[in-house]
């Protein structure tokens, strides 16, 4: 299967995106209620997300989409700025018939690589303890566990349910 993943400043196919957004919440909430997370519900999720989508789009957030040679969407993955040194990674899922083909790797890379070009000396991010794929991808990439971070957005109620990360880029400056 041939893809291409790119940066967007808009959604063409906004119910597309609805659905790959629910699909991942669907998915993530069940790592999440494994971790003892109390329920939640993805459509609750996904309307919070699209209320808030230009916090995803450009200048403060880029969001990165994965789609298959006839325009469906496999895969996503979000950042946004949340201070003018520093970076969250938000919302990264590829769809289980594009997995294991690079697509989660190079969409982590991609985001990267964006924040420094944003000129963030950090990028942060959180994921649900048991996440063992994700908290994977973060070791290999050489973030650091941390404490839960001032800019995060989700409810001080989760904090026991979930794991922060951190990355400096080596050879910048990371005082603010």
């Amino acid at each position: 299967m041939s893809y291409e993943i790119s940066f967007v400043s808009t959604v063409a196919n906004l119910v597309e995106f609805e659905s790959l957004l629910f699909e991942y919440y669907s998915d993530v909430l069940q790592t999440a209620a494994a971790a003892g997370l109390p329920k939640l519900a993805p459509e609750d999720l996904v309307r919070s997300s699209l209320e808030n989508l230009d916090q995803m789009l450009p200048p403060d957030g880029r969001l990165v989409l994965a789609q298959s040679e006839n325009g469906r969407l496999l895969g996503c993955a979000t950042l946004r700025r949340i201070r003018p040194d520093a970076a969250e990674m938000k919302r990264m899922f590829v769809r289980p018939e594009a997995r294991r083909m690079g697509m989660a790797r190079r969409l982590f890379e991609m985001r990267l690589e964006e924040a420094k070009r944003m000129g963030c000396t950090a990028v942060y991010a959180d994921t649900v303890k048991g996440n063992r794929p994700m908290l994977s991808m973060y070791e290999k990439f050489g973030f650091q566990y941390i404490d839960r971070y001032p800019e995060n957005a989700n409810p001080i109620e989760f904090e026991p349910y979930l794991v922060y990360l951190e990355y400096r880029f080596e050879g910048r400056d990371s005082s603010s």
